[in-house]
């Protein structure tokens, strides 16, 4: 009865949970333990060689929440390949994958998309663009739809998620639709900064995560949600079984949980959302797509 009332379906895979780790923040010695709260499993980003990340500090706390500058650190695409089945606990595994062109992303889905043990890609498409100077990789639907496209050609047959930020998410929503995403993640980090009022001194400049970003990441999720005809995957803020239930109400069809696993059990989390569910003779699947409306429909920005 628990199973049943906690299952959503995404992309064709039949999730035990609406509840997915957000790249970056699963910690594989603590997978084991924590498995049973999860409906997929989702490993820190990885890039086609390795990546040293960016120098300390990397990390800063914000109100209601926290700044970081990690620099996509991992070992490249070989190394985590050759540990991938480190992460094999019973769960469909998605792979976030990053690159600095087009051809990077693409590279790199060729070579997962013969992987069985892959079961579907997210690209993170919020990473610098070396081939287009100082603007932000991803921030324009040119090229957003250039990379999903790209990856999609590179990798036919798995599911292909594309990770979106809260800029111009309308308009690359839609590109990344049009360019063969099955599902969309929404939203990345949001660009912050952190001074250091005694030393007069920029601490750190990053992306903030956490509850404090909760509100963009739902607006944008009701948006998109009510105009992609693709699932969308909510991320941002969550830290309680109720802001689940808000992002499914919102349109998410599932869940990620990042930062907020810093400070919060995912399994509380998950009780949370289910006593929610119980409370109200709902079922996860119930709330999927907005099939709850809101009371009060969110229209476009002024």
């Amino acid at each position: 009865m628990v199973r049943e009332t906690l299952e959503v379906e995404l992309c064709g895979f039949r999730l035990r949970t609406p509840l997915v780790p957000a790249a970056g923040t699963l910690s594989r010695e603590e997978l084991p333990e924590i498995a049973g709260a999860f409906g997929a499993v989702l490993p820190k980003t990885v890039t086609l060689e390795p990546r040293p990340g960016n120098p300390p500090p990397r990390i800063a706390e914000a109100p209601s929440g926290m700044i970081n500058s990690i620099g996509l650190e991992n070992p490249g695409l070989d190394a985590f390949l050759s540990e991938l089945d480190l992460y094999d606990v019973g769960l469909p595994v998605f792979v976030s994958v990053a690159g600095e062109t087009p051809g990077e992303f693409a590279r790199v889905c060729r070579r997962l998309a013969g992987d069985e043990r892959v079961a579907a890609v997210e690209l993170n498409l919020s990473c610098p663009n070396t081939e287009r100077g100082e603007e932000t990789f991803c921030s324009h639907p040119p090229s957003v739809e250039e990379v999903v496209s790209a990856c999609r050609e590179a990798m036919p047959q798995k599911p292909l998620f594309a990770k979106l930020a809260s800029e111009r998410v309308l308009e690359n929503s839609l590109a990344a639709g049009r360019a063969g995403a099955d599902a969309l993640t929404l939203i990345n980090t949001i660009p912050a900064l952190a001074v250091d009022a005694r030393t007069r001194r920029v601490f750190l400049a990053g992306g903030l995560s956490g509850p404090a970003i909760k509100p963009v990441a739902l607006r944008c999720v009701h948006q998109v949600s009510r105009t992609v005809e693709v699932p969308v995957i909510g991320c941002g803020g969550v830290v309680s079984g109720t802001d689940v239930a808000e992002f499914m109400l919102a349109g998410a069809t599932a869940v990620q949980v990042g930062s907020g696993s810093f400070v919060r059990d995912v399994r509380e989390i998950l009780e949370g959302f289910l006593f929610y569910l119980q409370e109200n003779g709902l079922r996860a699947r119930d709330l999927t797509a907005g099939s709850v409306p809101l009371r009060r429909p969110v229209g476009p920005p002024p």
